[in-house]
Formats: C-alpha cells, sequence, structure tokens
C-alpha cells in the first residue's frame, strides 16, 4: 500500500440536539486526529472489465466482501476486501424467467449472499448463482394509495428488511415531492406512507430541465440508507434525519445543532429550467450552501461519520471538481460528536465502505480496480 496525502486534521466538537434534549459539551475525542489516504489496487488476475462500470455496490453482510454489478456483462463481482482481490464473477441472465427485468440502480446483499433488488418490473430475491428464489407483485395504488406517472417515476432506494418482513422505500414522482417514508408489512399485503415533514424542504432545492422524452434532475433528493440494521432517511438540504426501527416499526426524529455549518440550506430557487445550461447555473447557486451527505458506519469504533460540502463546483472542461469539506462524527445513538473543515481535502469520497477500522472508497486507478483508503488515527 503506498500512502499519498498525509493529512493532520484538528477536530473540534460540539453539542447535538436529539428530539427532545440537547446533549451537554462532550469531550473532543479526536483531538489528535490524523487522516492517511492511500490507494490500493485489487487483485483481478487475468480477468478482462471497465473498472469505471463497478459503480453499484453493496458490501457483504458480514461486511468483508464487496459486490457489484457490472452491466456490460450482466455479473455480479465478488470482491474480498481482507484480500483485495477478485474472487468470482457471478453471470445473469439478461432473458428469460430468471432475469433481471431492466437496469439495475440499487441493490442489497443479505445472509447467505441473497441478492435484493428491485428491477423495472417488481422486487425480487437471487441467489448468487443468478436464480430468481422470489419475485414479489405489489400493487402500489391499491397498498399504499400511491400511483406512478409517466416513464420517470419509480419507488426510489428500494429495500427489504434484514428479516424480510418490510419493503422501505421513498415514492416520489419525477418533479414532484416525495411523498414520505413507504412501508409495505409483507406477509399482511398492507402499507402506508410515513410523512416526513422535516425533510418537506428538500424540494426547494430540485431543479428539472425536460425537453419531449428525456429529462434529467440536480439538486438535493431524499435518500434511504440501511445502515447497522437501521434505516436512515436524509436529504442533502438540512442536517436533521429521521430513524425507522422496523423491528417495532419506529420513526424518530433526530435534529442537530451544528456550529461549524449552518443546519439547512435556504432562499428560493426555480424548480423548473428552459435550458440544461440554466439548470446548471441554478444548480451552481444551490450548491454553494451546505450540502449534507449519506452516513457509513464504523463497527471498529461503534461510531458514524458523514461528509458535507459547501461551494462545490461541478467539472466541466475548464474547471474541475472541487469544494469545501467537512466531515461529522457521532455516536451509536447518532448524537454529533464533532464537525471539522477538511483543509487540505478538494473532493470527499462519493460512496464507500469501513473494514478494520479504514473507509475504503471504490476509485479506478488508470486501467485498475482499486480503492482509496482513508485511514482515521487518533
Amino acid at each position: 500500500m503506498k500512502k499519498h496525502l498525509p493529512i493532520s486534521l484538528l477536530v473540534l466538537l460540539f453539542a447535538c440536539g436529539g428530539n427532545e434534549t440537547k446533549n451537554k459539551e462532550q469531550k473532543n475525542l479526536l483531538d489528535n486526529l490524523q487522516v492517511s489516504v492511500d490507494t490500493v489496487i485489487i487483485d483481478s488476475g487475468e480477468e478482462i472489465f471497465v473498472p469505471n462500470m463497478l459503480n453499484v455496490q453493496s458490501q457483504s453482510a458480514d461486511g468483508t466482501k464487496l459486490f457489484s454489478f457490472y452491466e456490460p456483462d450482466f455479473e455480479f463481482f465478488e470482491i474480498s476486501l481482507e484480500e483485495m482481490k477478485l474472487l468470482e464473477r457471478h453471470p445473469f441472465e439478461k432473458e428469460g424467467p430468471e432475469s433481471i427485468k431492466g437496469w439495475v440502480d440499487n441493490f442489497q446483499m443479505l445472509n447467505g449472499n441473497e441478492i435484493f433488488l428491485h428491477d423495472e418490473a417488481s422486487p425480487n430475491l437471487f441467489s448468487l448463482d443468478g436464480q430468481k428464489t422470489k419475485q414479489y407483485e405489489l400493487d402500489w395504488e391499491e397498498i399504499i394509495n400511491f400511483k406512478t406517472e409517466g416513464p420517470f417515476s419509480s419507488p426510489n432506494d428500494f429495500f427489504i428488511s434484514p428479516d424480510k418482513s418490510k419493503f422501505l422505500f421513498i415514492p416520489m414522482n419525477f418533479g414532484e415531492p416525495a411523498e414520505g417514508l413507504g412501508i409495505i408489512d409483507i406477509k399482511k399485503k398492507t402499507g402506508e406512507i410515513r410523512k416526513l415533514p422535516a425533510l418537506d424542504l428538500t424540494f426547494g432545492f430540485q431543479v428539472i430541465f425536460q425537453q419531449e422524452n428525456s429529462a434529467s434532475f440536480f439538486g438535493d433528493n431524499l435518500s434511504l440508507q440501511l445502515v447497522n440494521d437501521r434505516f436512515i432517511i436524509h436529504s442533502g438540504s438540512t442536517a436533521d434525519i429521521y430513524t425507522y426501527d422496523y423491528k417495532p416499526d419506529s420513526l424518530k426524529l433526530i435534529t442537530f445543532d451544528h456550529q461549524l455549518v449552518e443546519n439547512n440550506k435556504t432562499g428560493e430557487f426555480p424548480h423548473k429550467a428552459d435550458s440544461r445550461e440554466r439548470q446548471m447555473e441554478i444548480v451552481g447557486q444551490i450548491r454553494k450552501q451546505i450540502t449534507f451527505q449519506k452516513f457509513y458506519w464504523d463497527p471498529f469504533r461503534k461510531m458514524y461519520f458523514r461528509f458535507g460540502t459547501k461551494n462545490f463546483l461541478m467539472p466541466n472542461k475548464d474547471v474541475k471538481r472541487s469544494a469545501d469539506c467537512y466531515l461529522f462524527a457521532y455516536d451509536e445513538n447518532l448524537n454529533l460528536l464533532g464537525e471539522k473543515f477538511l483543509e487540505e481535502f478538494q473532493n470527499i469520497p462519493y460512496n464507500g465502505y469501513f473494514y478494520q477500522g479504514a473507509f475504503y472508497s471504490y476509485s479506478p486507478i488508470g486501467d485498475e480496480a482499486g480503492f482509496t483508503v482513508y485511514t482515521f488515527n487518533f
């Protein structure tokens, strides 16, 4: 492993506000934090593939492997994080009763290396040998009173609970506000949409451009994650989040009181643009403000981490992607422990996974598959 960029960070900690009370100021756990950034290459043997096409990923339930869907050959790649090696390529059918219908933009690894995904037709369970073990038939309008409209509508961030008792997703029609959190009891075939009022401001920071049969969306969105056996619903527009515990069927709002950055975006922006250029201009104005990213769980330290950006610049032929970058840290109960401006960072990882205390972000290195590895020492 070759070290490329050592970074020393002094992190100041601030208190976090919960549902009803605010925590008292806590001792700074990261006073002497140092971050080293390394790169590692995955041993792919003699396998030939395009590493940039391995972007749709899911960590195994035990955290030791990474699975990625390779669309050109309709395969799932199995990568060992321990050995940093491509273990196997698992081919799937493109047509027929065992096939995946359409594209794969999200999937979920379950215990026993079972794969759950929602394709264009329905939610499905697959084995790693490409066999469809379960296909669920859903009538959105009947179960949750939600009607999809047009080709750009779909359930977003569709998950199954680890005990396979519930479906969780964000129902939303293109260009309209998200409906809330969709919850379906699989056995009873009943469901509901739980409203998420603390995240309603998100719609004010979305910009769409639509022309004939094409459309594009930029800006903030509601996102659903399954992290450490806990569902988290968050938005780029605000620090506040909802957590959902699928066992007692409990939805909880958690609020934060940041000192280093604002707690949410403000202002009014056009929702529709009449050209792609105008769309990107509006998005550029929106992304000058704080944008909160997804959560990552470090089982080694039993802490959550989250990145954020301000003054984000979209890359083009004249400008490289860059931003003012921030790091936030939380305890097991999602109390905010610290927030820090990462002065020497120009980019933050788009995605990643903790393994043995280090953060691995998939990042091809030339023609090789690999990771950028962020090690937090404190």
